[in-house]
């Protein structure tokens, strides 16, 4: 697969890495259209329903720390859980420890529809996981946890103009 692609993507140069990088990306954008076309879910329902899910029962956050964890912006967050919202998988709740703040919260379908579409990405990661080997997952993980750790660091400072 390597020999296809063109000298630009196998450069060794950060800016080839960021290439690389792109190139990974728009191959998990696949994989996860193609693991949610099995529960007929966009992948951002799913990470907004998994995210939820993940957390303790009652399975709720605000909305602000919502949009934070899956990093989007507000006016996307509030979309999503209105198209959620009508559907039956979630619902808003005034927050029991502070009546100002509203959480979002998994219904029981939600929970359901989660449960289903992790079940599906799992089977779709394992697939392409099970290419490499052990060490190489690793190191992989390592790199790009210590790689997230310095984009989400960058992400924090003020940009300049």
């Amino acid at each position: 697969m390597t020999a296809d692609l063109p000298d630009y993507v196998l450069d060794p140069s950060p800016l080839a890495m960021f290439t690389r990088l792109q190139r990974v990306g728009l191959h998990l954008e696949r994989l996860q259209a193609e693991a949610m076309a099995a529960v007929d879910m966009s992948f951002a329902d799913y990470t907004l329903l998994a995210t939820l899910h993940r957390e303790p029962a009652p399975h709720a956050l605000p909305v602000s720390r919502l949009a934070e964890l899956v990093i989007r912006p507000m006016g996307s967050i509030t979309q999503v859980v209105d198209r959620l919202e009508r559907s039956g998988l979630v619902c808003r709740q005034l927050d029991p420890g502070d009546r100002r703040r509203v959480l979002i919260e998994l219904t029981a379908e939600g929970i359901d529809l989660a449960a289903r579409g992790d079940d599906a990405y799992r089977v779709s990661r394992e697939r392409v996981l099970a290419e490499l080997p052990e060490a190489d997952l690793v190191r992989v993980d390592g790199a790009i946890t210590r790689l997230l750790a310095v984009l989400e660091s960058d992400q924090d400072l003020p940009q300049s103009a």
